[in-house]
């Protein structure tokens, strides 16, 4: 690759670099596995001579083209800590409006923590979520970070980011789609029944739901709260934890959702 590639390929961390290129990294052997697996839109796939030497990257080798990159190079372009030799350029998979039939809708009010956004992803994959949308306040799905986290999943859901929810809870619940918020004060999980349509928002790992949020969702008919919690073991001893991390959350409710 020229130093011109690399230094655009290395401006793909931040997310300024993504916007431009309309691309984003794939890191890791087992990401960049799941990407060329699915077929995946990938524009380049980089690995180290020391990497190549292995039999999974080799393999990788087979099914697509691998441009060989020195591993200070690759350190250079790659966001992880500690890099495994691998890397991919993938084109944007984040559209801007829900498709026409998107099944089960996960939406993500203000989830700032990329890590927690690449976890819900990859659960939502895994209980077959059809569309995962993020709002403005919510981390970039396509963040090194949360695409690590992901594990793979980001291929498997629709993936939509917007400005604000509220249009879209607005067009979903028009359509008849049964939409639900995770916060306290709600329908305990155990007694949680949501319809065939619906919809589950999760919000901020400080703040729980926006305000803009939590209203649209008082106002859906029938009345009540349209809120679902996770009530703590009364017997719990660990009385200095407040709350669940935002992806536990999210795993516990999906489980409960749409197993």
């Amino acid at each position: 690759m020229t130093r011109q590639q690399l230094k655009d390929a290395a401006a793909l961390a931040r997310s300024k670099g993504r916007r431009a290129q309309g691309r984003f990294l794939v890191e890791g052997v087992r990401s960049v596995e799941a990407a060329v697996g699915v077929g995946a839109p990938l524009v380049a796939v980089l690995a180290s001579e020391a990497a190549l030497a292995t039999d999974r990257v080799a393999a990788l080798a087979d099914r697509v083209e691998v441009t060989p990159v020195s591993a200070r190079d690759l350190e250079r372009v790659g966001d992880a800590r500690s890099s495994q030799g691998v890397l991919a350029i993938a084109a944007s998979v984040t559209a801007d409006a829900l498709p026409d039939t998107p099944g089960p809708v996960l939406l993500l009010d203000g989830v700032q923590d990329p890590g927690n956004v690449g976890a819900l992803v990859r659960t939502a994959a895994w209980f077959g979520v059809g569309a995962v949308v993020a709002d403005a306040a919510s981390a970039d799905f396509e963040s090194p970070k949360a695409v690590r986290a992901s594990m793979g999943g980001l291929w498997d859901v629709a993936l939509v980011r917007v400005p604000s929810l509220a249009p879209v809870l607005d067009a979903l619940m028009a359509a008849g789609t049964d939409c639900w918020g995770a916060d306290l004060g709600g329908t305990p999980v155990g007694e949680w029944a949501p319809g065939s349509r619906s919809a589950l928002v999760m919000g901020s790992e400080a703040h729980g739901l926006s305000e803009p949020v939590a209203s649209l969702l008082r106002r859906q008919p029938p009345t009540g709260s349209h809120c679902v919690y996770i009530p703590t073991v009364e017997s719990a001893s660990a009385r200095g934890v407040e709350s669940l991390n935002v992806a536990v959350a999210g795993g516990v409710l999906m489980g409960r959702w749409l197993a």
